[in-house]
């Protein structure tokens, strides 16, 4: 049997071919990019600019795969997981870098599905599959990242491309819908104007558009491909070729993608059914989804707000959603957001910044910033994974998260902004990915701009909160031991936290005991809760919603009510009348109608393995479902846990927080219940009464706090199965896709 070093050996083997394998691919798509563009390309530059611009051009050596998934059980999960990712690596470029939060118990058991993994088909012999034209930086935490190579970011070879400089700039205008304008417009008119794009406009529309302005534009079709139109010849090929994951419109109208044009069987079937229109159950939805908006219109005056009122607006609670693009209906909803209305310089004049995450796309993210005006800010990115040349942008500073565990991961997601005379926290779930802020429901906690301290303090108890926010937060950033975060941690101190109303929830990797113990993971919120939550029956179930879960035990009382149930009742220890856990995530049938139907699922790994474990596990399980916020169709990686009265109008409690359903991520007792063990970094808020409403409990509302799901919940209906993404799905979905 390998030990752990051994399998560590042969998977980096595994991922070193696959590296190679893509990197020839990349340079193969980059040349007949090339070749093609300089035949046909129809940009104002000559050959020789664009000859010009491609020697400095880098491409990328592997797209990353975020799948934010703890799941516990890794070797036998990730055989089959890569086994099936590997079949779609012409089609999704998921090339998994897996990051299983991760516990060891069962890895003996499971290494004969490892040796199957080590022998599987390579990508080249993979069975081609339909193209999917919607390739998403998947969000899977996984536990490889730990078994990589010590370059954690790998140079690019230099390669030709199509794309120069002033096509950059045309795709940066087309993303201004999601950015902040670069010109001298009055920024609250520019933010009622342009927060959200507007979505893609039907066949019939743009065939008007054309007949009227003799345009050579390419429409889009509804299932995100590109029609076959005059222009594709006059647009210059993708240089990521059949890899590109760049999903979001304005890309693909930029550029030309032969790999969506039908090609097979699978491919006239979606041609077919979108020639004319989407497919019945989608368009049914469409229409029932148009009527419930039309119902709902009028009911919140300050949609229309620009982003800084709505901020302020939404205090106490500052809760907010994103929009998600293909669903229109998202973008009335006050209480949501984009990217850039978080860098909007009426919310203060960004100095200096730091972006904590697990997975960074550093174009996109830099996209934002240069919309914002904020491209040439000091900015410290600390990542778990990242797509990127760090070298290409001079006031980034990147630093990798070594984790002290093998299966840990760097989970946080959280932005600090350093104003002229403030400083601001978010905490969220997203990570700096594109396909996370257009298409997944994400969650985001916006602090109020905390002021400097006067006559020049800087002490860690000046200006601290009621909830002890302020002290949380720098020892969390200490825990890192990282010199960058712990310059951070003495800016912090300079700033009075005394209006923040919400408690700090950090996880961070190790063995605590003592006085420690208390600190982090599940016993802080346990800690939290006991000391201001109030007291409730243990009679009333706590709501988990999630993207992901992990290895919970035989029974719910191993862990899952045993220890995470009981801190989120408050209770001082463990004890018999462990309270329910009903568990929110989306079934198959929920990923299937979602708005990127299959593909929705790339953010929930799942995995058939480590259920077929814990089958107990499905009686607690319920549907997502978010028609008051017209969001079921946008499918979740949130993470919250609430705890609601008898009648279900108000909350004891809310929590928002990078943190899955998994013991890596909130620890599990261990000695007796002395000593709490954590794998991974998590961060999020706790929002109590006490510190909201001065009351025992938080009314549910529009005007007060908004859920992301509906209550009641919905269970699963009988013989329904949660989504596994590592199982085949036969059935079409929505765009008659199949799976992989």
């Amino acid at each position: 049997m390998d030990s752990d070093e051994d399998l560590a050996r042969k998977l980096q083997a595994q991922f070193d071919e696959e590296e190679r394998i893509a990197r020839k691919q990349e340079n193969e798509d980059a040349i007949f990019a090339q070749n093609l563009a300089s035949q046909s390309h129809d940009m104002s530059e000559s050959d020789e600019d664009v000859v010009e611009v491609n020697r400095n051009e880098e491409v990328p050596v592997r797209e990353l795969v975020d799948l934010d998934s703890d799941v516990e059980d890794a070797e036998k999960e990730e055989g089959s997981s890569l086994q099936m990712i590997g079949s779609m690596s012409k089609t999704v470029p998921q090339h998994t870098i897996s990051d299983d939060e991760t516990d060891i118990e069962d890895i003996e058991a499971e290494s004969n599905a490892t040796e199957k993994l080590q022998n599987s088909p390579s990508k080249e012999s993979s069975p081609k599959k339909a193209a999917v034209p919607e390739h998403t930086l998947s969000d899977d935490e996984t536990d490889i990242e730990d078994l990589e190579s010590p370059t954690e970011v790998p140079n690019k070879p230099d390669s030709d491309s199509t794309v120069t400089e002033k096509q950059t700039d045309s795709l940066t205008k087309k993303r201004s819908e999601h950015s902040v304008s670069d010109d001298d417009t009055d920024m609250e008119e520019l933010v009622v104007r342009a927060e959200v794009p507007e979505p893609p406009k039907t066949e019939t529309e743009n065939e008007k558009e054309l007949s009227a302005s003799g345009s050579q534009s390419t429409p889009l079709r509804k299932d995100g491909s590109m029609e076959q139109a005059n222009s594709s010849k006059k647009r210059p090929v993708c240089k990521f070729g059949a890899d590109c994951y760049r999903k979001n419109p304005w890309h693909l109208e930029e550029f030309y993608h032969p790999h969506l044009e039908d090609k097979d069987g699978a491919g006239a079937k979606r041609k077919s059914e979108s020639s004319n229109s989407i497919s019945e159950p989608a368009e049914k939805r469409r229409r029932e989804s148009d009527s419930g908006s039309s119902a709902r219109k009028g009911s919140f005056s300050n949609k229309n707000m620009p982003f800084p009122a709505r901020l302020a607006a939404s205090s106490p609670f500052n809760f907010f959603v994103n929009k998600s693009y293909s669903v229109k209906e998202t973008h009335e909803d006050p209480l949501s957001l984009v990217f850039p209305d978080l860098l909007n310089p009426k919310l203060g004049e960004i100095v200096e910044s730091v972006q904590l995450n697990f997975m960074v796309d550093l174009e996109f993210l830099m996209t934002n910033y240069k919309a914002g005006k904020i491209e040439s800010k000091p900015l410290l990115v600390m990542y778990g994974q990242m797509e990127g040349n760090p070298k290409d942008y001079p006031a980034v500073t990147c630093t990798k998260v070594n984790l002290p565990f093998q299966y840990g991961t760097h989970h946080t997601k959280m932005m600090i902004f350093e104003y002229t005379d403030s400083l601001r926290v978010v905490i969220h779930t997203a990570n700096l990915v594109p396909s996370d802020w257009y298409e997944k429901t994400q969650g985001y906690w916006i602090s109020p701009a905390f002021p400097l301290l006067e006559e020049g303090k800087a002490g860690l108890l000046d200006g601290e909160s009621p909830t002890r926010f302020k002290r949380d937060l720098v020892d969390y950033l200490t825990s890192y031991k990282a010199p960058d975060l712990t310059r951070w941690s003495h800016i912090i101190k300079k700033y009075d936290f005394t209006s923040c109303n919400a408690v700090f929830v950090g996880s961070s990797p190790g063995y605590h005991a003592g006085e420690h113990k208390d600190k982090w993971g599940h016993m802080k919120a346990r800690r939290a809760i006991r000391q201001h939550g109030g007291s409730w029956t243990s009679s009333v179930p706590i709501i988990a919603q999630c993207s992901s879960i992990g290895s919970l035990g035989k029974d719910a009382k191993s862990w899952l009510s045993g220890e995470l149930g009981m801190s989120l009742t408050g209770a001082p220890g463990v004890c018999a009348s462990a309270p329910k856990v009903n568990v929110i995530y989306p079934s198959e049938d929920d990923v299937c109608n979602s708005s990127e139907g299959w593909m929705g699922g790339s953010c929930l790994p799942y995995n058939s393995g480590t259920h077929a474990k814990q089958t107990w596990l499905t009686e607690c399980m319920h549907c997502w479902r978010s028609d008051r916020r017209k969001r079921t169709r946008v499918m979740p990686h949130i993470k919250t846990y609430t705890r609601l009265n008898k009648s279900q109008s108000a909350a004891q409690f809310f929590l928002l927080t990078s943190a899955n359903i998994s013991k890596a991520a909130w620890g599990t007792l261990q000695k007796q219940n002395t000593q709490l063990f954590i794998r991974s970094y998590e961060a999020g808020i706790l929002l109590l009464p006490k510190f909201l409403t001065d009351t025992s409990e938080i009314p549910l509302s529009a005007k007060d706090l908004s859920l992301p799901y509906d209550v009641p919940l919905t269970p699963y209906p009988s013989g329904a199965i949660p989504w596994f993404m590592n199982t085949n799905k036969t059935r079409p979905d929505v765009f008659g896709r199949t799976y992989p």
